[in-house]
């Protein structure tokens, strides 16, 4: 099977956000929260509040990254499994993209498959930054995923516009 995965760059952008901006202020409010002891009750507050803030937002980029794993799509000629962590995969065929189950649309350079559970709807975004990007958008257009969510080829777009041209009288 062929895969789509994050991209390194996008990867290690998350990995230096992670290392450069949310351990050193975590571990700045913590310093000052403990080393502080003059300050007002007040500023104490803050520090801790800091600590939290930014703890969490370290602690949850950790737990998503390291355990859950980051999202990635693995897929065939007839099916594709959308993988939203290491335990949760969905897989569909080709022919059921757009369905009941499962939407997907444009989103910005790339493309956004939203699947629909119970009680959760996981989105599954895909770009150029991410790896393999290029072949799964070919597989795309071949199964004709991209012509039911109203992307057309350069083939459609040129048929289009000669149509439109034809029907006003004119030669394009």
């Amino acid at each position: 099977m062929k895969k789509c995965t994050i991209g390194l760059l996008t990867k290690l952008i998350a990995f230096l956000v992670m290392i450069g901006f949310f351990l050193p202020l975590t571990l700045l409010f913590l310093w000052l929260f403990l080393h502080d002891t003059q300050a007002a009750p007040s500023l104490q507050q803050t520090y801790l509040l800091g600590v939290l803030l930014f703890g969490s937002f370290l602690l949850f980029a950790a737990y998503r990254t390291l355990y859950l794993g980051l999202i990635w799509v693995e897929y065939n000629e007839e099916t594709v499994i959308f993988h939203y962590s290491r335990s949760e995969e969905y897989a569909f065929r080709w022919e059921d993209i757009p369905g009941k189950a499962i939407q997907a649309g444009v989103n910005g350079r790339g493309y956004i498959f939203c699947i629909e559970g119970d009680f959760k709807d996981r989105q599954i975004p895909l770009n150029h930054a991410s790896k393999g990007f290029r072949d799964f958008e070919k597989m795309l257009e071949a199964k004709g995923v991209l012509r039911r969510i109203g992307v057309l080829s350069k083939e459609d777009y040129c048929a289009a516009y000669k149509k439109m041209w034809e029907g006003m009288g004119k030669k394009p």
